[in-house]
C-alpha cells in the first residue's frame, strides 16, 4: 500500500513518535510510507498580521524549517519524510491510505480528490488545547475513518461529539526504552517531564514533589524536557531533549517516576518509565489504567490530587521492597503492548478499505 502520514509539524512530542513508530513498523512490511509536513504552518492563516510577535514567530519557523530541510536528528526514521510548500492537494502525493494526525490536518485531507486515498484520522488528544473547541468537535465528523490511541478519547468522540471511532490501538513503547545496570544511588531520585502547558500538571508534580522532601530532604528531582522553565526548581537536576539512548539513560538513572499530567490523549512517558522498570506514580489520564494495574503495576492518583501524589511517593520512599516490586511488576506488564502488535491492527484496517 501507498501510505501518507500528515503532520503539521515534525519537532519532538509524543504525538510525532507515535507517527514515526508506525511510519518505520509499516515501512519494514514492504509498504510505501511518506510523512509530509508543511512548510508554511498549517495555522498561517488564522494569524493576525497586526500581532508583530506572532508572525514574526511565524517566519522565524519557516526559516528554521529551510535550514532543517527534511532531516531529523533525534529519531532513526527509515520512511520517506517530505517537506512541501502547503498541505495544499496539489503538493500532496496520491496514495491508497492518507491519515490526519492533528485536527488541522483532518480539515486539509477531508477536501482532497480521492487520488489521495482513503482518509483516515489518526486521533491522539482531544485537541481543544490547540484549538478552538467548535472546529476541534467538527474535525471528528469530517467524515474520515477515525482510529483512538485510547478509549477515553473514544468515548469523548463517541458519547459527547457524537462521532464515530473506527477502532481503539494502544501505543507502545519503543524498543530503545530497557532497563540497564544501574548505579545504587544513595539518594532516591525521581523523574518528571517538565512542559509549559498547565494541563500537564508541572506545578502540581512540583508541589507533590515538596510535600515528600518536607519529610526525607535527600531526594532528588530530576526533569527533562524541550528547554528549562523559570519555574523549575533550582535544585533540581535538568537534561534538555534526551532522546533514545540518552532518554533510557536518564529514565536508568532514576527509583520514581511521577506523571503528573491533568489530560493526556495517552501518555506515553509512563509506559516508556515502565519499560525501563521504574516505579511509576501517575494520574488517572488518558490510557494511563488500559496499561496499568492500579496498585499493582503502578500507583495512579486522580488528576490535580496532589495530596495523594505525595502519598504515593512517599509510600515508595519508605519502602523499597515494594519500589522494586511494582517496578518489576510494571516492566513485566508493559511488554505486551509492542509496535508491531499495534501496527498488525492498523493495517488490517487500512487492508479492510483497500
Amino acid at each position: 500500500m501507498r501510505i501518507t502520514f500528515v503532520l503539521p509539524d515534525i519537532g519532538m512530542s509524543g504525538g510525532v513518535i507515535v507517527v514515526f513508530e508506525y511510519a518505520n513498523h509499516l515501512h519494514e512490511r514492504g509498504h510505501q510510507v511518506s510523512i509530509i509536513f508543511p512548510l508554511i504552518p498549517i495555522e498561517w492563516s488564522d494569524t493576525k498580521w497586526y500581532n508583530i510577535r506572532t508572525t514574526a514567530g511565524k517566519i522565524k519557523g519557516i526559516a528554521q524549517k529551510l535550514v532543517q530541510g527534511n532531516k531529523i536528528n533525534w529519531f532513526d526514521l527509515k520512511a520517506k519524510l517530505i517537506r512541501v510548500t502547503s498541505l495544499s492537494e496539489r503538493y500532496v502525493p496520491d496514495s491508497d491510505i492518507i491519515v490526519a494526525t492533528w485536527w488541522r490536518t483532518a480539515y486539509a485531507i477531508a477536501q482532497y480528490g480521492n487520488s489521495k486515498g482513503k482518509k483516515f484520522y489518526l486521533a491522539q488528544h482531544y485537541e481543544i488545547w490547540g484549538g478552538p473547541k467548535e472546529k476541534v468537535d467538527l474535525s471528528y465528523k469530517l467524515g474520515l475513518k477515525i482510529v483512538s490511541v485510547s478509549s477515553w478519547l473514544k468515548n469523548i468522540i463517541e458519547n459527547e461529539l457524537g462521532g464515530d471511532v473506527e477502532a481503539v490501538i494502544l501505543n507502545a513503547p519503543s524498543w530503545k526504552f530497557y532497563p540497564e545496570n544501574r548505579k545504587e544511588n544513595k539518594t532516591v531520585r525521581i523523574l518528571m517531564p517538565y512542559r509549559k502547558e498547565r494541563w500537564k500538571g508541572f506545578s502540581d508534580g512540583i508541589e507533590a514533589f515538596e510535600m515528600a522532601r518536607r519529610k526525607y530532604a535527600n531526594i532528588q528531582l530530576v526533569a527533562f524536557g524541550p528547554y528549562q522553565g523559570r519555574n523549575l526548581p533550582q535544585y533540581a537536576e535538568f537534561h534538555r531533549k534526551p532522546a533514545g539512548a540518552e532518554l533510557r539513560k536518564v529514565y536508568n538513572s532514576c527509583d520514581i517516576f511521577l506523571f503528573p499530567s491533568h489530560c493526556e490523549g495517552f501518555g506515553l512517558p509512563p509506559m516508556e518509565a515502565m519499560a525501563c522498570r521504574l516505579a511509576v506514580v501517575t494520574t488517572n489520564v488518558g490510557a494511563v489504567c488500559e496499561y496499568t494495574i492500579p496498585g499493582e503495576t503502578a500507583l495512579v492518583s486522580e488528576p490535580r490530587d496532589i495530596k495523594s501524589l505525595a502519598q504515593n511517593i512517599v509510600k515508595l520512599i519508605e519502602n523499597e521492597k515494594e519500589r522494586n516490586l511494582i517496578a518489576e511488576k510494571g516492566h513485566n506488564y508493559i511488554k505486551q503492548f509492542t509496535w508491531d502488535n499495534a501496527t498488525d491492527k492498523l493495517e488490517k484496517i487500512f487492508e479492510k478499505y483497500i
